[in-house]
Parts: C-alpha cells; sequence; structure tokens
C-alpha cells in the first residue's frame, strides 16, 4: 500500500520560506540600520509577517543577526562552491603544476567576480559586511573564521603554488588581500564605481569588463616572482 506524504511537509516548506523571508529583511535592515538601529518589528513587517512569529524562529534580535551572517556565508559558499572544490583538491596534493594552480586561480577570481559583481544578493550582503569590517560586532568573527581569512589564504596559496614561490611567503598573502579588496569596488562601493565608469546597470558586459582586468591583475600576480624569487 502507497503510503501518504508526511503531514508536516507543507508545514516545514512554509516555515523554511518564512525564514528565508525574514532572513531577507533583517539582512537589509541591519545593512542600513545596524543591530541597535534596527527594529525587529520593522524587519516582520517588511518580511510579512508578525513579530511573535519572527520571535518563534529566531527568538532575539541577536539570534536574527547571527542567522544573517550564517545566511550570508551559506550563500557565498553555495555561489563559489564550483570553483572552490578544484582548487581545495588541488592545493591538498602539494605542490602541483604552475599551469594549473594560474588556471584555478582565474576560475577562482572568475567566479568571485560573478557572485559579487554579477550578483544581484551580493548588493544585499554588502552593507552588512561592510558594518562589520568597520565596526566589528558579534558577527565579525564568524565572517573572519569562515570568509575572510579562507577565502584570502586560499588565494595566496594559489599565488603561490602559480608562481613556484615559498608556501609560507607572506608576500603572497598581502597580494592575495589586495586582489580581493577589488571586488569591494562593486560591492559596497558599487554607486561610485557605476557613477565613476558611466555605467547605468552592471549587466553581463560591465561584468566582462571587470573579469577582464581581474584577469590582466592575475597573470601579472603570477608573473612578478622576482620578489619571491
Amino acid at each position: 500500500m502507497a503510503q501518504s506524504p508526511p503531514a508536516n511537509r507543507g508545514t516545514y516548506a512554509k516555515s523554511s520560506e518564512t525564514r528565508s523571508l525574514i532572513l531577507d529583511a533583517a539582512i537589509v535592515a541591519f545593512a542600513e540600520s545596524g543591530l541597535e538601529g534596527a527594529s525587529t518589528r520593522a524587519i516582520a513587517a517588511a518580511a510579512g509577517v508578525n513579530q511573535p512569529l519572527l520571535n518563534y524562529h529566531f527568538g532575539s534580535k541577536d539570534a536574527l543577526y547571527l542567522e544573517c551572517a550564517q545566511a550570508i556565508l551559506d550563500r557565498f559558499a553555495d555561489g563559489m562552491a564550483a570553483a572552490t572544490a578544484p582548487a581545495v583538491a588541488f592545493l591538498a596534493q602539494g605542490q602541483g603544476d604552475r599551469a594549473t594552480a594560474h588556471d584555478l586561480l582565474r576560475q577562482l577570481m572568475d567566479a568571485l567576480v560573478e557572485t559579487l559583481v554579477m550578483g544581484e544578493e551580493a548588493a544585499l550582503w554588502a552593507g552588512f559586511v561592510a558594518r562589520e569590517m568597520n565596526a566589528p560586532g558579534d558577527a565579525f568573527a564568524l565572517l573572519y573564521e569562515r570568509l575572510w581569512q579562507p577565502g584570502t589564504e586560499l588565494t595566496a596559496q594559489l599565488i603561490r603554488a602559480a608562481r613556484g614561490s615559498d608556501p609560507g611567503s607572506e608576500e603572497a598573502r598581502l597580494d592575495a588581500l589586495l586582489l580581493i579588496a577589488n571586488m569591494i569596488a562593486f560591492t559596497s562601493g558599487r554607486r561610485v564605481s557605476q557613477a565613476i565608469m558611466g555605467w547605468n546597470e552592471i549587466g553581463a558586459e560591465q561584468v566582462a569588463a571587470v573579469r577582464r582586468s581581474i584577469t590582466r591583475q592575475v597573470d601579472a600576480l603570477v608573473a612578478d616572482t622576482s620578489r619571491e624569487n
């Protein structure tokens, strides 16, 4: 006899959708007003739910804030997974082929451009993340440990491998940090960058131009081995 679907499946899906709506509204509110300035009542209204339902899902404003940081991390990881996994696997094998490392570095930066420059969600994340960078709060450690530090170190290791340089080189880490920092121009600095470039929007053509520029920088970094040899 065929089994009936679980009775709570629809309830679970609805609950998950409600959480996502609240998180999306909260990320925007926290980006605009910070933890102290944002109101859970306003967040609930923006999400189209009542405040008791927000409290049911998240318990407190502090807990909601941390859940927003976790949601940003999860969504970012999903967008970067296809480029991150082969890079991690390559580096786990030890110092390998320089050309392969160079190609993987290009792919990683391409994915970063795709996620941060082209992705509309990144514009919502930017304000939240920028606040934690400028005025570290409860989410700083989470973002540092799961995003900033490992992302920079992965990029630095690929730079070292592509150069065939010292695995412990501090200079490669600095180069990685500055390379990734270029993306800030199109996240928290998006409006300024568009005005400077005279772009009314950032569509496929503009993303392609950014990608070409980042690729040139990657190629220059990999070619510049004189400082570390």
